[in-house]
């Protein structure tokens, strides 16, 4: 992973959706008090606002697929760059065409990106590479103690990220039917045990919350995210871990990895579901 090219993402969107919403306010606020319709301020209004009002209904909606959501965005994009030029005027139309159309089509063509590496140690077939993780009280667990299980692993990016908390909520309608079919399940952040807990609320048996401190057992596996962590946002460092999914026998064999490129496409549990009904363990 080009580390220049993750601190150039890890600063890009704060301020790009801080940008977008301070130019909505300030073409909503053009539209108020400029008498007649204004057509520039409208069509900046149009362009800019849907970013905004996008990340702000992810921390409050549990949203899982964003796909139709971007789509909006961008046609909303596209048709307030149209109108912009029709009157040319400074202002509206830099927020149009540079915060509203390009900066959405590089937040969806190039920030939603992960920049993964390839990964060898999660190849399929191989054995699942040793890591350390910690539980509630701080006691070390060893990955060995999952030998002899179906186990599923699942790596988040904690709570401070609506995508992922959004992804762990879909993940929890699914636990009872991915027990039916023998799987140990394991949430793996590196935030602290209770609040991951959170995010999932009663934990149903075969389901557990392990705290991977210093982004050890990501940085064994390959999943760590240099600077992946937004500035401004609160966490416990620049870095996290790529959202990924992990699936091994009870030799401890990988059988199945789900390692999304797109961070707004996760790991899917409904695609989970197919692989094992495909494939019984």
């Amino acid at each position: 992973m080009n580390l220049l090219k993750a601190l150039a993402k890890r600063y890009f969107v704060t301020p790009y959706v801080l940008l977008c919403g301070a130019a909505s306010l300030h073409a909503l606020w053009q539209m108020w008090v400029e008498p007649g319709f204004s057509l520039s301020w409208f069509a900046a209004w149009l362009a800019v606002t849907p970013v905004p009002v996008f990340v702000l209904l992810l921390y409050l909606v549990p949203f899982v697929n964003t796909g139709r959501f971007v789509v909006i965005q961008i046609l909303a994009a596209m048709i307030g760059a149209a109108l912009a030029v029709v009157e040319m005027h400074p202002l509206p139309t830099f927020y149009a065409l540079v915060p509203g159309l390009a900066g959405v089509l590089i937040y969806v063509y190039w920030y939603s990106y992960l920049d993964r590496d390839d990964n060898p140690r999660l190849t399929v077939g191989q054995a699942l590479p040793a890591f350390h993780l910690q539980d509630r009280t701080g006691e070390h667990v060893d990955s060995a103690s999952f030998v002899g299980r179906k186990t599923l692993l699942l790596f988040f990016r904690g709570g401070w990220c609506p995508l992922c908390r959004s992804q762990l909520y879909e993940f929890s309608s699914y636990f009872d039917a991915l027990r039916e079919y023998g799987l140990h399940i394991v949430l793996i952040s590196d935030q602290a045990v209770d609040e991951s807990e959170k995010l999932v609320g009663t934990l149903p048996q075969g389901v557990e919350v392990y705290f991977d401190s210093g982004l050890q057992a990501a940085r064994t596996l390959g999943l760590v995210h240099p600077f992946g962590v937004p500035a401004g946002v609160f966490a416990r460092g620049p870095h996290t871990s790529l959202p990924s999914l992990i699936l091994s026998d009870e030799s401890g064999t990988i059988r199945y990895a789900d390692l999304p490129e797109n961070f707004r496409v996760g790991p899917r549990p409904a695609q989970l579901i197919k692989v094992l009904e495909q494939q019984w363990l």
